[in-house]
């Protein structure tokens, strides 16, 4: 089984729980393991704010029988929205109960349009805030939701960006809506697998994402994003595609 995010011989099937109270995440818990992943997505966000506690993560992690859990807390810009302090202190919490991947964002400290900041007294609070993680035994993601098209060598320099912060695991999500952002966006995937040191989430949404999604991971891309079912809109991959994806690319060591 594994047990990290980083250093696996394939792609990682993750399964992003949607659900948003404890009754249905335990429901939907049960869902995704029966149809196979390595690991599972927990949004805190997601979760109503009088469920999120230490008693309840510790009940959800359980009860993914013990395949890792890897946690985001996004709440910006709505009426429950938090500072990045307070944040900070739901996913340090997260890790406490049990998480073992926490997402914080390239831009946390000093918000920026698209979730990436050079400011280096931001910087250097995201790298103590890294190493304390680290410390209580997780691994850390850092995320770029930067939402529009940018080319290869731009996705580059925030990644390398990234790395130098001391994370694991790089996330950067553009959009593509065309057949040549489509082209350049797969090659990205190949290249920050070849260029980086550390492990990479590169995603797209967009008119024309749907293949990346499903093709990324055979490319590069080392976790694989995947939810239990399809819904209109919806840009992640059914936990059944993804496994056949990977099937035909060849791995047969599947959860």
């Amino acid at each position: 089984m594994i047990k990290s995010f980083v250093n696996n011989d394939r792609p990682i099937i993750i399964g992003m729980l949607k659900s948003i109270t404890m009754s249905d995440l335990l429901n939907e818990i049960k869902l995704v393991l029966s149809q196979g992943v390595d690991a599972f997505g927990f949004q805190i966000d997601r979760l109503v704010p009088q469920e999120r506690n230490a008693k309840n993560y510790k009940i959800l992690f359980a009860a993914m029988q013990g395949k890792p859990a890897y946690v985001t807390n996004y709440i910006r810009g709505n009426a429950l929205e938090l500072d990045d302090e307070e944040l900070t202190r739901e996913l340090l919490l997260a890790v406490e109960c049990g998480a073992k991947l926490v997402d914080i964002r390239c831009d946390l400290f000093d918000r920026q349009p698209c979730e990436y900041t050079t400011d280096k007294k931001a910087i250097q609070k995201q790298m103590k805030v890294i190493r304390k993680i680290k410390d209580m035994g997780a691994e850390v993601l850092m995320s770029a939701h930067v939402l529009k098209y940018i080319p290869c060598e731009e996705v580059l320099e925030i990644a390398y960006s990234q790395q130098a912060r001391g994370v694991d695991v790089v996330k950067i999500v553009i959009d593509v809506n065309s057949e040549e952002e489509l082209r350049d966006a797969l090659k990205t995937s190949v290249i920050l697998k070849e260029k980086l040191d550390v492990a990479s989430l590169f995603l797209c949404n967009g008119t024309h994402c749907e293949i990346h999604r499903m093709i990324g991971p055979l490319l590069g891309t080392d976790l694989f994003l995947t939810v239990e079912n399809s819904t209109t809109g919806q840009t992640q991959p059914t936990i059944q595609r993804a496994r056949e994806q990977l099937a035909l690319g060849g791995y047969t060591n599947l959860p």
